[in-house]
């Protein structure tokens, strides 16, 4: 499905924008992943509750956005003068 691949893309473009300047270029790869899982889920589970989003856009823009909100926080890393808790 060429829109899921679209949208998968953009999740993961939509995750890192909240933290862009805020962590490693390691970490903005695994946040872009996860952000494309969390479409992938999010899209099945509003389908599954026949809720209507023809493109899909809760899924990419508000769980994706989200996530990346949280992952700012998870991946940051104060010691290096860059925001967040540092978990990983």
């Amino acid at each position: 499905d060429v829109g899921a691949f679209c949208n998968g893309i953009l999740a993961g473009l939509v995750s890192i924008t909240a933290g862009c300047a805020a962590v490693e270029p390691w970490e903005s790869i695994i946040i872009g992943l996860v952000g494309g899982l969390m479409y992938q889920a999010t899209s099945m589970l509003i389908k599954k509750l026949k809720i209507d989003d023809v493109v899909d856009a809760f899924a990419v823009h508000g769980a994706c956005g989200c996530w990346g909100i949280l992952a700012v926080g998870f991946f940051g890393n104060p010691d290096e003068g860059i925001g967040g808790n540092g978990v990983f």
